[in-house]
């Protein structure tokens, strides 16, 4: 008699993480925007290395600002949702290529400026002091572990 040989099915990872999505009221530059941020929070905002995204004609450049609150001990990070630059590698020869010079890293809410992520796992941006006058309220939104960017994120931390 044939003994079959059974394999137990693993779990798949399916945990998410919350994000908040931060709209700008109207445009400003980034500098100006991280000035007043750091100037009404306790914890501060530095420009750290950009997120790279490499792609067929065009490799992707998103910014990145950090900032460490001691009080909750949690790491904040803001990242533009938009390409802030973009170097072509070679020039497209397709008539209708998928690629163009900017990238979104949330393709469904391009009307977000900002990624915000949270060291923490429970994620609560009202921690964060926003300027009325430049920001609307933070909306948080779950990002499934099968999305590209969940995988940027990880990998970034």
């Amino acid at each position: 008699m044939k003994i079959k040989k059974q394999f137990l099915k693993l779990e798949e990872d399916h945990t998410e993480i919350t994000i908040g999505l931060v709209r700008l009221i109207k445009t400003i530059p980034e500098h100006e925007l991280f000035f007043i941020l750091n100037k009404i929070n306790d914890f501060k905002f530095k420009r750290i290395n950009d997120i790279k995204i490499k792609g067929e004609y065009f490799d992707y450049y998103f910014s990145r600002y950090q900032a460490y609150d001691k009080y909750s001990k949690n790491c904040y990070s803001f990242i533009s949702n938009k390409s802030i630059r973009s170097d072509q590698k070679k020039v497209q020869n397709q008539l209708f290529s998928d690629e163009s010079n900017i990238k979104f890293l949330l393709n469904l809410h391009q009307d977000a400026d900002y990624i915000l992520t949270n060291s923490d796992m429970f994620a609560d941006f009202s921690l964060i002091l926003l300027p009325e006058n430049f920001v609307f309220q933070i909306q948080e939104y779950l990002l499934s572990s099968e999305e590209e960017l969940y995988q940027l994120i990880q990998y970034y931390e």
